[in-house]
This record gives C-alpha cells, sequence and structure tokens, in this order.
C-alpha cells in the first residue's frame, strides 16, 4: 500500500471547502490567543531583534534571516502583530496541505475528515501550540518548516522518487529556510540533503538528486547574502564555547584532573564560582563566569581538554550529556531547568523583559516600540489564557501536551504502525531532518527551553493524520 498517488502541487487547483474548514480552525483559535495576548508573546531575545530593526544595525547574534523576515512584516504593518499573522499564516497553510493529502474527499466515508477536523481542534486548543504561534522566536518558524519539511519527504517516498521539478525548487527551499532559521539548522539540512538527495539517486532520479543539491545550496548562498547586503555585523555567539566550558565546569568539579590541566581551566574559568555556578543543565551561569577573550584566543587547549577527558572517562560523560540534556529523552521534568513558555501569573512579563532589556544596554527604544506591554494585562481571558497554561506546566499535563520526550517516543511507536501498513522501510527517512534536530539539541548547549524540540510535537501531530489516512484507506481498500 501507498500513502496517495497523487502528487501535493498537482492537488493544489482542487481545493475544496473540507480544506477550508481544516484552515480557519487554527487560523480562528490562534487569532484568539493573538487578541489576548496583543501584540504578541516576546522576550529578550525578541527585543534584541527589534532594536536591531529599528535601529537599522544589524547582527547575527539572532540569525539575520529571521530578523529580516520580521522586519518584512513590520515594513507592511508596524507592529508585532504582523509577525504573529505571518506564524498563524504559515501554520494554517502547511497543516491544510498537510490534511488534504492524507485524505481522499471523494471516498464515500468522510470519517478521515472528522477526525482531522477533531484532531486539529484538539492540537490548537493545547495552549503551547496557541502560544507558541503569537511567540516571536525563530525556533517557532524554523519548527513549523521541520514538520512541513518531514511531510515533504514522505511525499516523496509515496512518489518512489519520481517527483518533478515543482516539488524539488519546493523542498529545495524549504530545506534553505531550516538552514538559515536557527544555528543548528544548516547543520540538520546538510546531512538531510545528501540522505535525501542520495534517496533520489537510488530510486534512478539522478536529475532530481543533482537539482536538489545544487538548488539548496544555491538557496541558502542567496540568503546568506542578506548578511553582506545589510552589512550585518559578526557577534554570533559561539555555541562551541559555551559548551566546552560548560562540559569543562562539569568535569573540573567531578573528574580527577591533572594539576596542569585544572590550572588551564581555572584561567578561563573562575576557579572561585565554578561550584556555585555550574548548573546541569544550564549553561549560561558557567558562561557568565567565563573569561571568554581568553578562551578565544586558547580554543584549541580547552576543546582538546575536553575530549581528552571525555576519551579518558567515556562513561562519566555519557552521564555528563545525558544529565545535561534531559529534555530529549526524559518524559518526566523534574528540576532540570527550562520552561515551555516564558509567561508570568505576577507581572507583565511583556514590559518588564521590554525594560530589562533597554535598560541592561542603556538603549533608547526606538518608534515604534515604545513601551511595549501586554494589551489586556490583567483582564479575565488573558488571565485564564495564562493561568491555564501556567497550571498545566505545573502539574503531570505539562508531559502529556507540552514535553518533547514524550512526542519522540510516540513518534517512533507512529512510525513502526505506518511501515506495518506500507511494509517499507523507507518511511523511517522521513523523521531524519526532526532526528538530526534532536540530536543536535542533545550534543549542543544544556539549556533546556522546549522551544528548541517544538517540532517534536509538530511531527508527532503529522504521523497521526498519515497513520489516520492510512488506516481508513486501508478499511476502504483492504486489498490494495
Amino acid at each position: 500500500m501507498e500513502f496517495k498517488r497523487d502528487l501535493l502541487v498537482s492537488q493544489i487547483k482542487t481545493l475544496n471547502y473540507n480544506d477550508l474548514k481544516i484552515f480557519l480552525i487554527p487560523v480562528i483559535v490562534f487569532s484568539i490567543y493573538l487578541g489576548v495576548f496583543n501584540p504578541g508573546i516576546a522576550t529578550i531575545d525578541t527585543f534584541n531583534q527589534l532594536h536591531q530593526i529599528a535601529s537599522g544595525h544589524f547582527t547575527n547574534w539572532h540569525p539575520f534571516f529571521h530578523t529580516f523576515i520580521e522586519m518584512l512584516c513590520l515594513r507592511i504593518y508596524p507592529s508585532t502583530l504582523s509577525v504573529c499573522i505571518l506564524q498563524i499564516l504559515v501554520f494554517s497553510l502547511m497543516w491544510t496541505a498537510i490534511c488534504k493529502y492524507n485524505r481522499d474527499d471523494n471516498a464515500q466515508s468522510n470519517t478521515t475528515f472528522k477526525i482531522q477536523v477533531i484532531f486539529t481542534a484538539i492540537i490548537c486548543l493545547i495552549p503551547m501550540n496557541g502560544l507558541y504561534s503569537v511567540t516571536l522566536w525563530k525556533d517557532v518558524l524554523f519548527s513549523y518548516f521541520i514538520m512541513f519539511l518531514c511531510f515533504l519527504a514522505m511525499v516523496m517516498i509515496d512518489k518512489k522518487g519520481d517527483v518533478d521539478y515543482k516539488f524539488i525548487i519546493l523542498i529545495s527551499l524549504i530545506m534553505a529556510f531550516i538552514a538559515e532559521l536557527r544555528g543548528n539548522g544548516m547543520y540538520v539540512i546538510i546531512i538531510t540533503v545528501v540522505i535525501y538527495s542520495a534517496y533520489l539517486f537510488w530510486k534512478r532520479n539522478t536529475k532530481m538528486g543533482a537539482l536538489l543539491l545544487i538548488l539548496t545550496v544555491t538557496f541558502i548562498l542567496l540568503i546568506s547574502s542578506l548578511n553582506i547586503a545589510y552589512d550585518v555585523e559578526d557577534n554570533e555567539k559561539d555555541a562551541v564555547m559555551t559548551k566546552i566550558v560548560h562540559m569543562l565546569a562539569d568535569y573540573y568539579l567531578n573528574m580527577d584532573i591533572e594539576d596542569a590541566d585544572k590550572n588551564k581551566i581555572e584561567e578561563v574559568l573562575d576557579k572561585d564560582k565554578i561550584k556555585d555556578h555550574y548548573t546541569p543543565t544550564g549553561s549560561d551561569p558557567a558562561l557568565g563566569i567565563t573569561n571568554i577573550k581568553h578562551y578565544e584566543n586558547n580554543k584549541e587547549t580547552y576543546i582538546g581538554l575536553a575530549l581528552k577527558y571525555s576519551l579518558k572517562d567515556p562513561l562519566h560523560c555519557l552521564q555528563y550529556l545525558f544529565g545535561s540534556s534531559p529534555m530529549v529523552w526524559n518524559i518526566v521534568r523534574d528540576h532540570w531547568i527550562g520552561r515551555p513558555y516564558y509567561m508570568s501569573g505576577e507581572q507583565d512579563r511583556l514590559q518588564s523583559d521590554f525594560n530589562a532589556y533597554y535598560d541592561k544596554h542603556k538603549y533608547t527604544p526606538t518608534t515604534p516600540f515604545e513601551n511595549l506591554s501586554y494589551a489586556n494585562w490583567g483582564t479575565p481571558a488573558f488571565d485564564f489564557l495564562n493561568n491555564m497554561a501556567l497550571g498545566i506546566e505545573g502539574c503531570f499535563l505539562d508531559t502529556i501536551f507540552n514535553n518533547p520526550a514524550l512526542y519522540m517516543y510516540l513518534s517512533i511507536i507512529l512510525l513502526i504502525l505506518i511501515q506495518i501498513m506500507v511494509k517499507s522501510k523507507e518511511i523511517y527517512l522521513m523523521y531524519v531532518p526532526n532526528l538530526l534536530n534532536i540530536v543536535m539539541i542533545f550534543l549542543s548547549t544544556p539549556i533546556q527551553d522546549y522551544r528548541y524540540l517544538y517540532a517534536n510535537l509538530l511531527v508527532c501531530y503529522l504521523l497521526f493524520i498519515i497513520y489516520i489516512g492510512m488506516r481508513q484507506r486501508f478499511r476502504d481498500n483492504p486489498t490494495d
């Protein structure tokens, strides 16, 4: 049994009322969130990007491509609402395409459509999805595109590699967006494009396999050229340094370090503060006591030290990796740093983060970003949605609705069930982009923000829609 014989791009011309209904569910629900949390949810990271846009001085502390997208939205309509609207529309369009591909509107039974409607309403009502749709984070669009890339990979597998130019252009663009939207995106896409191109070569579609490589690289270079066009200052956070100093702080406290090596570590980390500032699941405190200039001048030495002691005691290295990244594998949130949302029940978090950013940097807010605060702070609607999200975060429902690891395990189960139906292991290729994102997070900076693995939830939703569509087709055509 195959997924579906018709290619997605050929079905766009046949949009119907079922598609409109699916599209309107997230648009309506997420728009309610946007109205309540007007003008959108922002953090200090967001204010950094907004200040860059307002001042015209750009840096790549956050990927400039995302800052550029925000800048385009703000030029169309000078409010953070415009960025939120873009995110809502992107998800709604992607989700409509996913649902359309995985049902047959010509079938006698419309059970699949009914389940799609119910499931779409459920995921839209889960607070995390509503809140993230109106949060100005690069990770939101990044996660949406990861979900859609997994879907396009499923279409490619369904077609047994027999895809055309339109499809290759679309999937190349999506991969280029992922590569440029977040720091680890480039690593995810470099491996993914090689795997998917190899798949097309294996399916004897060599022309499209080569074109996929060429177009993806071309689109990435074109997007990267924006940094030159807008004179973006190189001020990127050194993710390797962040990981290395955190790892060395752990080894310094928990391993038998040679005196000469211990002295070297004390040159880059304040030895009097290591014990108090090292947190297994948070790298910022350790980074705060790091002599960054000294590290930059001697980075090979410290990378070498981290490798030396990782190889010397690989068991402790594994303990460190799993201990610093429980969000990746642990379905129960214990005492590790990290939260699903940046919300507060005690203060207008938008206003407090706004003031914290501008006061810390001694910047003057520039039009139209002065005095940002929630328009509905303290109203019954705001308190209801805010307290519901915070209430879920504080109880067992946090695992059910928010925890990325749970959705990773559920995805594996769904993949196995789908493989049993399609009788092909090629299905696992569709999970490659999300799997690579999980691996990159596991090996990188131990800052436990759920947004880094938000794609886990979205891809699991996608797999459920695929599974339901396959089950219905199997019942309708048991001999197919």
